[in-house]
């Protein structure tokens, strides 16, 4: 069997596993209601570069195993397309694996972290399951607009090298609703922008940062980047942080327009087991922080009303 066409995801003596969200019923569906044979799926499927032999088609459809890499995810991309599905018909349904390694992940609205698309983009830019650098400390800065837009960020990240030449982290922006236009990183300082994935029809953008020099084991670093949100997103109610891991550090910085200021904001966090909010009264200020030291893994985030 060539590399192209192992078997990807857990098997236990040939039974079938957990089917998560109904994947290899929706795919069995999608396949029978096409008239595509397995043969003609894996041909059109090598034809793309995402070789995928026929057992694997027929385990994933009968729930045998499921799809894991990052190779079988843009398999399942393609199966979308040729079976004429909806984007994230399939994907959306794949369940917990072994996922790369994911940034603390800034979302404007309530996109998953472990969502499918968001991984495979981390997957593709070359990020593995361990991190090279880790985040110390965050500051965020996001500035809303006139019409209630959120318009850009600047985030400032300290980071640690965990590994000698450490280089490179990511950057993960989640977005809850589907997009038109790409969001654009931008370097400010102390990095430069590597490779990008742009999903706008999923939310997901995804860029590789590339600090000024290799740091030696233990050493920090700042980098700076701003990112130029889609046009297309409409007034906005949240921001929110994902944090993996602890750090010492967190500030979210939230900078309305003095033309349009919401009626209501608050903040909140979860982390564990407790979920704490507070109202927040701009009292004739145009911004609002919140700022969190030795915090995460949880949620922490702001959100208005207009």
């Amino acid at each position: 069997m060539a590399s192209g066409d192992a078997v990807d995801g857990a098997t236990r003596g040939g039974s079938r596993v957990a089917e998560p969200d109904g994947f290899s019923e929706a795919l069995r569906s999608a396949i029978a209601g096409s008239g595509r044979s397995l043969e003609s799926l894996r041909r059109r499927l090598a034809e793309r570069g995402t070789p995928v032999s026929i057992a694997t088609l027929s385990y994933w459809q009968s729930g045998r195993s499921l799809p894991q890499r990052g190779s079988s995810l843009r398999a399942v991309l393609h199966l979308e397309e040729l079976l004429q599905l909806p984007h994230g018909h399939l994907l959306d349904r794949i369940g917990p694996r072994r996922r790369p390694f994911v940034p603390q992940q800034v979302t404007h609205g309530a996109l998953p972290i472990d969502h499918p698309a968001a991984e495979l983009a981390l997957t593709d830019l070359g990020f593995g399951t361990s991190p090279d650098l880790v985040d110390v400390t965050i500051h965020d800065t996001l500035d809303v607009d006139e019409a209630g837009v959120e318009r850009f960020r600047t985030i400032r990240n300290v980071v640690r090298a965990v590994r000698p030449g450490a280089q490179r982290l990511p950057a993960l922006l989640t977005i809850d609703v589907p997009s038109g236009e790409r969001a654009e990183f931008v370097p400010v300082s102390g990095c430069r922008v590597g490779r990008e994935v742009s999903r706008p029809d999923v939310g997901v953008f995804a860029a590789e940062l590339v600090l000024d020099r290799p740091l030696r084991l233990g050493e920090t670093a700042a980098a700076e980047h701003r990112v130029v949100l889609p046009r297309d997103l409409g007034a906005r109610h949240c921001i929110e942080y994902y944090l993996l891991r602890e750090v010492t550090e967190l500030m979210i910085w939230v900078r309305f327009s003095p033309e349009r200021l919401p009626s209501r904001v608050e903040t909140y966090s979860t982390l564990g087991a407790r979920t704490t909010s507070r109202p927040v009264t701009l009292s004739g200020s145009t911004s609002v922080q919140h700022v969190l030291h030795h915090v995460g893994p949880g949620v922490v985030g702001i959100r208005w009303d207009w």
